[in-house]
């Protein structure tokens, strides 16, 4: 097996400020920051490493989400990966992060259902895609956005599932309850959920591996 490390500065539920995964022959091990706290990744990573005794060096694979998210979060993340593609030759994968919120949906969507995952954008809006399973895998039909209430309500269709971040889904509440909205609440995600394969991944070189903030303005850390 390949030795695999996953790392996650998004904090798409705004409980994991930063969180890594490391994959060996050994086993998965997982470790986050605590919330309230801005976290160290490297440290995360640093701490991973020794803990199954192996270097940095090792790391065949890199997996990444870039955003949307925490702005300072994803900055960190991003610039660490980066990095680590300066100094040896690791392949690294990338993905939006609204996919990883679909992919929480999942298990409660079955086969051909639409996920719409949605996180506050602030200031009324709030980042949106829109996503398939077909054959297992999660298929992004619509690309993020960053939208205001009235359009993402526009865009629901039947059946389809709504996931998001607990104070979302509280802010939200009287209108989805409204609109007979399925949703599905996600808490504490890690980058344990970047080890998955149904993930929609793409290859990411250091020049186009970038955060997606959609809106320069839409978070905090």
């Amino acid at each position: 097996m390949s030795i695999r490390l996953a790392v996650s500065g998004s904090n798409l539920t705004g409980d994991v400020p930063f969180s890594a995964a490391l994959v060996t022959d050994a086993g998965t091990s997982v470790l986050s920051s605590p919330a309230g706290e801005r976290g160290d990744l490297v440290r995360l990573c640093s701490t991973l490493c020794e803990q199954q005794s192996i270097t940095p060096d090792q790391i065949e694979q890199v997996r990444i989400d870039v955003g949307p998210g925490s702005y300072t979060g994803l900055r960190v993340a991003v610039t660490f990966v980066r990095f680590l593609q300066a100094f040896g030759p690791v392949a690294v994968q990338a993905v939006d992060s609204l996919a990883v919120l679909a992919l929480h949906a999942s298990p409660h969507a079955e086969e051909g259902m639409c996920v719409r995952p949605m996180l506050d954008a602030r200031r009324g809006r709030y980042h949106t895609a829109r996503f398939a399973l077909q054959g297992g895998q999660l298929v992004e039909l619509e690309g993020s956005t960053a939208t205001n209430t009235e359009q993402v309500l526009a865009m629901l269709t039947p059946r389809e599932r709504i996931v998001m971040p607990p104070a979302l889904a509280e802010q939200l509440a009287e209108t989805l309850q409204e609109r007979q909205a399925q949703v599905v609440v996600a808490r504490e995600l890690t980058a344990a959920a970047l080890l998955s394969d149904r993930l929609p991944w793409f290859v990411a070189k250091s020049e186009n591996l970038e955060p997606r903030y959609l809106m320069a303005t839409y978070a905090e850390d």
